[in-house]
């Protein structure tokens, strides 16, 4: 954030001061964790179901905070200056909306079923290949999220990119409609946070809501084959431009991967061969739709060309790391059926570049389905049962419905004895097993929704089998 006098966010978040003569100190930046508090700083103390940021205030102002807002008094030591605002959060948003008014920056808004965070990073490596682009550290996306993004901008900013999610109606809508973004690019539209949404449909339904607060003569970028595309054009005043596929207005060719376990994919998009090293056929298509918005800012293929080099998945995203001989490969983060499809495709087009050793998964809950949730576990593990794959391992709810799906189907199609399940309700006793069970030259995929926990438990494991010293030879 760009350094302000406190009395100007002050005067932007409707507050008084308790303290009296500190309205023109500098504030340097907000923090909304007591423990990450610079000095200079405002503490913005934020409350949910658990927990209450106001008990935190004093130890912010320990660490050096300038001043803290509050919804309520708090007790403080004599001098301590402390704003009062209604809603702390309402109040933070204020914060970032006269950020948005007062810079000179343009906003991209992502949003989409899965895709959102990694299309985000690769249009902030793209696009900060020749100019200064703010964007969100991690996967920001709900109203705290893009109001900590809009305040990463400062005066050196041009752009900013933006994610925008959603778990039910109304969402995108506030949030579009606040940002007001000159640019909405949308990866993909499929069966998540059905729970809220009922359907695909409501999902679709969901999502247009982004397009509400598009500002005068913006544009917005669409995958052609995503479901609910004609559901999106129909609401728009200006012809979408496509990306994604070899007829879009941004024509992608996909080129068979090449490379050892990373994965390097080579494509085309208007022609001009683009290449980076991560794995995953859907992240070609991500960014082919951040090259779209690139290239209609005007940067050239050397430059998007620079950026690409520099792209890296957030943690938790098909993240693919060699430890001892094990090749870990963590896609952690989120799941929903569409999700993992994708990361069982990578999955197989890892394994089919090394010989020797063991496929095996370690899937956990797809949650916030709803009442299909059992359904659509079970299709998953049909889906899995097809893949060349010796061991699964489920942990905890619904994953039990894929183990017995993936075994069903294993049977039928008479490969009972091809592959082991074993199924845990806990973490603790699953990383145990796991921990017991890999060998070098095994290879292993970590899927499921964040709250599941699977990435801490894929982390322990890298741990555990570096510092183990195998009875068995290497092969």
């Amino acid at each position: 954030m760009r350094p302000l006098p406190l009395s100007k966010i002050i005067a932007a978040v409707g507050g008084s001061p308790d303290t009296v003569g500190s309205e023109d100190s500098i504030v340097t930046g907000i923090s909304t964790d007591s423990r990450e508090v610079e000095p200079g700083e405002l503490f913005i103390p934020l409350s949910g179901d658990r927990f209450d940021g106001h008990e935190f205030i004093q130890g912010a102002f320990e660490r050096g905070a300038l001043a803290s807002l509050a919804s309520r008094a708090v007790p403080l030591e004599p001098g301590r200056c402390l704003v009062r605002v209604a809603d702390t959060l309402a109040a933070l948003e204020a914060l970032a909306l006269y950020q948005r008014q007062e810079l000179d920056f343009e906003v991209t808004a992502i949003t989409g079923s899965v895709g959102k965070t990694t299309t985000k990073e690769f249009l902030r490596e793209i696009l900060g290949s020749e100019c200064a682009v703010a964007a969100a550290p991690k996967s920001f996306n709900n109203r705290l999220g893009v109001s900590l993004t809009l305040l990463e901008a400062d005066e050196e900013t041009r752009h900013l990119v933006v994610e925008m999610g959603t778990s039910g109606k109304g969402e995108l809508s506030y949030l579009s409609n606040r940002v007001r973004p000159e640019r909405i690019l949308i990866t993909t539209v499929t069966e998540a946070h059905i729970k809220n949404l009922g359907d695909l449909a409501g999902v679709i339904e969901a999502k247009v809501e982004i397009l509400e607060g598009l500002a005068p003569g913006g544009q917005v970028y669409l995958n052609p084959k995503m479901p609910g595309f004609g559901e999106f054009c129909s609401r728009l005043e200006r012809k979408p431009r496509t990306f994604g596929s070899p007829g879009a207005d941004f024509p992608l060719e996909l080129n068979p991967a090449a490379g050892a376990a990373d994965a390097a994919h080579t494509f085309r998009v208007c022609g001009e061969e683009y290449a980076f090293e991560l794995p995953g056929e859907h992240n070609v298509i991500n960014a082919s739709g951040a090259i779209a918005v690139a290239l209609d800012l005007g940067l050239s293929p050397d430059s998007i060309r620079r950026g690409l080099a520099l792209c890296r998945l957030p943690p938790g995203r098909l993240s693919v790391e060699v430890v001892s001989e094990v090749l870990f490969v963590d896609d952690s983060y989120n799941a929903n059926p569409c999700s993992m499809e994708a990361a069982f495709d990578t999955f197989e087009e890892l394994c089919g570049r090394t010989s020797g050793g063991r496929n095996i998964a370690v899937l956990g809950e797809m949650r916030e389905l709803g009442e299909r949730s059992r359904d659509f576990h079970e299709k998953v593990g049909r889906l899995l049962a097809g893949k060349p794959m010796d061991l699964l391992v489920t942990v905890g709810g619904s994953s039990l419905h894929l183990g017995e799906a993936f075994a069903g189907e294993r049977e039928r199609l008479g490969r009972k004895n091809q592959a082991a399940t074993r199924h845990f309700e806990e973490l603790s006793p699953a990383r145990e097993y796991l921990s017991e069970e890999l060998r070098p030259g095994d290879r292993v995929l970590f899927k499921a929704s964040n709250s599941v926990g699977l990435g801490k438990c894929a982390e322990q494991l890298r741990e555990t089998v570096s510092n183990t010293e195998w009875e068995i030879p290497l092969v």
